[in-house]
């Protein structure tokens, strides 16, 4: 299974990474149809987003702001969400299949599928690493969509 993802999608992350400090996590939101076929946007982690070696937290505040702006662009809705690993595979860690989890109990935001992106950056090239969840009936499947390198310069 691959994800498609936007060019300016991957500029977006890659400028982000290249602009943070690299011993701490970053990320943002992803944006694209409802249905979470592709990824056309990836917002910033925000101002007053919170990183760390092992963890990340993004700007709510701002990607609500980014959500509603998208909206009005050209309808994207939030499917998921981006983020670095420092010194790990590019793989989520149990604090994000916990957090991956919760996005899709919480029946106000509605999720069936949710994408995660997480990029490895201690590695001599960057590695992108997707990752699909869905619902099926009572469960949550987990589903590598894809690995590529990333090129950050």
């Amino acid at each position: 299974m691959k994800l498609p993802i936007h060019a300016a999608a991957l500029e977006s992350m890659a400028l982000t990474i290249r602009s943070g400090d690299p011993r701490l996590e970053t990320g943002g939101a992803l944006f694209g149809p409802s249905d979470g076929s592709k990824v056309l946007h990836a917002a910033g982690p925000g101002p007053k987003a919170e990183h760390g070696p092992y963890f990340f937290l993004r700007d709510l505040a701002f990607t609500q702001h980014e959500a509603g702006r998208l909206y009005q662009a050209d309808g994207s809705h939030w499917i998921g969400e981006w983020h670095t690993h420092v010194d790990v595979p590019p793989r989520p860690s149990d604090l994000d299949l916990h957090t991956y989890a919760k996005h899709m109990a919480d029946r106000d935001l509605g999720f069936d599928r949710f994408l995660a992106l997480i990029i490895a950056v201690s590695e001599s090239q960057p590695i992108l690493a997707a990752w699909i969840l869905e619902r099926h009936g009572n469960e949550l499947i987990l589903m590598q969509a894809g690995t590529q390198l990333l090129d950050l310069s």
